[in-house]
């Protein structure tokens, strides 16, 4: 029985990558939906080089935002439970749907109560903006598993789009974060110093921009699912082209030589019956060892990956880039979101989806970020501070290290959409896991060592 949908899947696959073309119009509503997955929070890390040197957190803010956002995790904890208890319940449209309102009201607030402060004690806090931020983790940790989700029922081709949303959901604040200009305190008194050099808009003006932006993906994924050439893409409506594919009530598996005769891609086999859990810990998990050992791999590298892209480096960039400037770090935050989607446009082009050269890549990219968490343990004094070549180092850095694990993660996913929904539903529930180990880890250490020092 298992057999019969997943070579039926497979001929729908074939059929779909080898007659049709991704429509455009598609292609697009796809992007603009993924836009919407980590806007929210990626637009507070835009913005933070002038919140740095305006809250009283200084530079222990980015520290405690990704705290916040692995506290977050709830959401998809909670959304994954009743997944699976109470289906229903956990409907991918409306969850989607309650994720970009949650966003888009909370952005609005946070344009109204972004700089109020409180007194806790006789320490000053943000609370309205860690609060709030907090919202905005809440519905962008839950948007990792339910985004993916939904994305399984397209064909592998629109994993592409969508994480080229995802990428422009750091591009477009940093969009506007270059608009506003080049601002924030120096190394030396950043957070105190008052700059000459005010931003051509407000934080205000800011934060209301960025809920223009979720309203445009709410609309898209509205438009997704209810336009008739959308809704012809997916899975569900394309249909095989063999007669000769019956149910297996009428006929059993396919013979022999209909299965040769297929002569498939193996990377483009969709086994939608395949769960994540029963591959592991099911009666048949020695018959699956192959797709064991596959599974392992590809969520290994997005636990790496994740726990030093979703927490440790946001949290330390902030040290290894100041001490060269206000316009090092700008420049660094800017140019690193930016190189998200272009390293994922670049996956339609050169696709890489055999484990062993993602692990690769994904050592590559341990490098990189080794040698910016370096940086930032020299703090205030890293290599070459006060010179260009310097600056121009540790900018290069981080837009190589971005591009790295946004070219990995686009390929990691095109492979586990092909294993079906579960699939993709435990790659979001693994990218929370590694971002969530990776904040512990970067709190401890920057909260009991003194491994990295402001100047």
């Amino acid at each position: 029985f298992q057999h019969y949908y997943i070579t039926n899947n497979l001929r729908i696959e074939n059929r779909y990558m080898m007659d049709t073309q991704m429509k455009p119009s598609v292609s697009l509503l796809i992007t603009l939906f993924g836009m919407g997955s980590w806007i929210a929070i990626n637009g507070v890390m835009a913005e933070l080089p002038l919140l740095v040197a305006k809250l009283p957190e200084g530079w222990n803010l980015p520290t405690y935002l990704v705290l916040i956002i692995q506290v977050a995790n709830i959401g998809p904890i909670f959304f994954t439970i009743m997944r699976h208890y109470k289906r229903s319940f956990a409907s991918l449209k409306y969850t989607a749907y309650s994720i970009l309102l949650l966003g888009f009201v909370t952005a609005i607030l946070l344009s109204q109560f972004w700089d109020k402060v409180v007194e806790i004690g006789s320490k000053k806090s943000s609370l309205p903006l860690l609060f709030l931020s907090f919202i905005f983790a809440l519905s962008d940790c839950t948007s990792s598993v339910v985004f993916l989700t939904f994305m399984a029922k397209y064909p592998s081709g629109y994993m592409v789009p969508f994480y080229i949303g995802g990428g422009m959901s750091g591009v477009m604040p940093s969009m506007l974060t270059l608009a506003q200009g080049t601002v924030g305190g120096t190394c030396s008194n950043v957070s105190t110093s008052d700059s000459s050099d005010e931003p051509r808009f407000g934080v205000n003006l800011y934060f209301g921009l960025l809920s223009i932006f979720v309203v445009i993906s709410g609309t898209a994924f509205y438009l997704l699912n209810n336009l008739d050439f959308s809704r012809n893409e997916r899975y569900s409506n394309i249909q095989p082209d063999s007669p000769s594919i019956q149910s297996p009530e009428q006929d059993g598996s396919p013979t022999l030589e209909e299965n040769a005769s297929l002569s498939p891609d193996p990377n483009e086999i969709k086994s939608t019956n395949i769960r994540v859990y029963d591959v592991f810990f099911g009666t048949r998990s020695l018959e699956l060892t192959q797709i064991k050992w596959t599974l392992v791999q590809l969520y290994s590298v997005i636990i790496i990956v994740s726990a030093l892209g979703n927490a440790v480096i946001p949290a330390i960039l902030s040290y290894a880039c100041l001490p060269y400037g206000p316009t090092a770090y700008h420049l660094a935050t800017e140019l690193g979101l930016m190189a998200n989607p272009i390293c994922c446009f670049l996956a339609f082009f050169v696709a890489c989806k055999r484990p062993p050269i993602l692990g690769m890549l994904c050592s590559v990219s341990v490098i990189f970020a080794t040698f910016i968490i370096y940086s930032a343990t020299l703090s205030p004094s890293p290599w070459l501070v006060g010179t260009t070549e310097g600056s121009v180092l540790i900018i290069l850095l981080n837009v190589l290290w971005t591009g790295t694990i946004s070219y990995i993660k686009v390929n990691v996913a095109s492979v586990l959409q092909q294993y079906g929904e579960n699939a993709l539903m435990f790659c979001g529930i693994v990218t929370q896991l590694g971002a969530c180990l990776g904040a512990i880890t970067i709190f401890l250490i920057n909260s009991y060592t003194n491994s990295f020092t402001p100047c």
